[in-house]
């Protein structure tokens, strides 16, 4: 039996949250991501814009790994063009990662949550909307994938910017940009009493589904990015 090439995909590094996870909880496939260095950031792009570039990537990378899964590891990819690539690459399984929303409304009825995204996401994703006149307060922040990907070495520099735009009254906060995982340390630090949700562990798990009867030896780890110096931090943040 062949292992299952896995392809994840962003444009930054909270790809490489969701791999890490995916790595722990499932094994059983080769994975490749890629890191869509030349069009960072993807938050502040229209749909039709990551319709393209995304139809593109996946083109061009099949030439060189033949995919049969693909992990949009990315909120604002799979709000905007899951359903698009489900149509064009209907041969491909394709897993979207989504805010982790509804285990934080059941754990915490009687507090007030916070989901933090990109405007992108919180425009887009079918499931926010869904919640959109709900007990759920949005706030997107652009900008802070952005501080993610250039402060990587030192994340205490963007605590300011969290205590600053993050109201210390919250409960629960939803972490609905995959490099948010990357703060979870600040986080804490700043805001001890408030529960924290992200998205990789169910990626993860919804991944293992397809799986989970696959072999688990001699599994493969790559990541791909046409930028050398970033490809060199990427790297670095895999292993640290």
């Amino acid at each position: 039996m062949n292992m299952k090439n896995v392809l994840l995909i962003d444009s930054g590094s909270g790809g490489i949250n969701i791999l890490k996870e995916c790595v722990e909880i499932a094994p059983r496939c080769n994975f490749l991501l890629f890191c869509d260095a030349y069009n960072i950031p993807y938050g502040n792009k229209t749909k039709q814009e990551l319709v393209s570039i995304t139809e593109k990537n996946l083109n061009k990378i099949y030439q060189f790994f033949k995919f049969d899964i693909v992990i949009l590891a990315c909120n604002t990819l799979t709000a905007t063009v899951l359903d698009v690539m489900r149509e064009k690459f209907p041969k491909t399984i394709f897993i979207g990662t989504v805010p982790a929303i509804k285990p934080a409304i059941l754990e915490n009825k009687e507090k007030d949550i916070l989901l933090i995204a990109t405007e992108a996401t919180i425009k887009n994703n079918k499931l926010i909307k869904k919640y959109q006149n709900s007990e759920i307060t949005f706030l997107s922040l652009n900008d802070l994938a952005v501080l993610i990907d250039e402060n990587l070495d030192n994340l205490d520099v963007i605590k300011p910017y969290l205590k600053d735009n993050i109201d210390e009254r919250f409960g629960a906060i939803v972490l609905g940009c995959t490099h948010y995982r990357a703060i979870i340390p600040q986080i804490i630090k700043l805001f001890p009493d408030m529960k924290i949700y992200d998205s990789a562990n169910g990626v993860a798990r919804r991944l293992l589904s397809f799986v989970q009867d696959e072999p688990v030896d001699n599994f493969q780890v790559q990541i791909f990015c046409e930028k050398v110096d970033m490809l060199g931090k990427l790297w670095w943040y895999y292993n640290a």
